[in-house]
């Protein structure tokens, strides 16, 4: 652990394959993302750069209780705690709207087995602590963490990160509903081994989904056995800015809920 002060039947396969082509191939409510509404994901934070008179948004992150963040652990590579700040209630990063609060961090925790070198990232989590309690209201809220692997067939990413790549960050929070895909998809796309403990969601005809500045969010999925709303994966791991054929790698959230609960408690 690193701590700065500081994983059929024929007919089976064949109607999954029916229902992946079919998600692959349907339009997202709207290309390329859109606006999100004011307190829409009041658990979505932005992890800050910050030389204590200005900030600049670095990752996403998800509010697990009022002192901790989520995060994928790559966002924390080669940072120093006195380095961050941590921003919620965020909806614009160009324009002070009054719902924000903004917390330095006291320190940081990457997973014991998170390796940075190969890619897509192995174990790509980590864990934010914040010298103060987020007081939670309408656009400041601790989310429930998913526990099951079951997904429903579309799920939602949110964020500020790029619309392109060859455009900045966006300055106003976008979301996008993405459908959730057999992880031979992403091993396929980037030639790598099967990961039991991540996701592969994404349009297979690109336009849509998390560029760079999107990552260590999370993705939102609905649990119909609790009927709520739930993050189930970590944003991770993609080629380029939702290019045709390479879809996102996600951490799947359910098979780090016992180290969560090991290092918060």
């Amino acid at each position: 652990m690193f701590v700065f002060a500081m994983k059929l039947s024929t007919l089976v396969i064949l109607l999954a394959g029916a229902a992946v082509a079919a998600a692959v191939g349907r339009t997202p409510r709207i290309a390329g993302g859109q606006e999100a509404n004011r307190g829409q994901f009041p658990w979505l934070v932005s992890l800050r750069l910050t030389n204590t008179e200005t900030t600049w948004h670095l990752c996403g992150g998800v509010l697990i209780n009022s002192q901790w963040v989520l995060i994928a652990a790559h966002c924390l590579d080669h940072e120093k705690p006195e380095w961050l700040a941590v921003v919620s209630g965020e909806h614009r990063t160009d324009v002070h709207e009054g719902s924000e609060q903004l917390r330095t961090v006291d320190y940081f925790i990457q997973h014991p087995d998170y390796i940075y070198y190969q890619k897509p990232y192995v174990n790509d989590v980590g864990l934010v602590h914040v010298s103060s309690p987020f007081i939670q209201d309408a656009y400041t809220q601790a989310t429930p963490l998913g526990n099951f692997d079951s997904l429903p067939e579309y799920c939602t990413e949110a964020g500020w990160g790029r619309p392109s790549d060859s455009t900045g960050e966006s300055s106003v929070l976008k979301y996008v509903d993405v459908p959730i895909l057999p992880s031979y998809y992403c091993e396929n796309a980037y030639s790598s081994p099967k990961d039991p403990d991540s996701l592969c969601a994404g349009f297979l005809q690109g336009g849509a989904g998390f560029c760079t500045g999107d990552n260590g969010g999370g993705l939102r999925c609905w649990d119909g056995v609790n009927g709520r709303y739930v993050v189930s994966g970590l944003l991770s791991w993609r080629t380029g800015c939702a290019e045709p054929n390479k879809p996102g790698v996600y951490m799947n959230v359910a098979h780090y809920l016992d180290w969560i609960s090991w290092v918060i408690a």
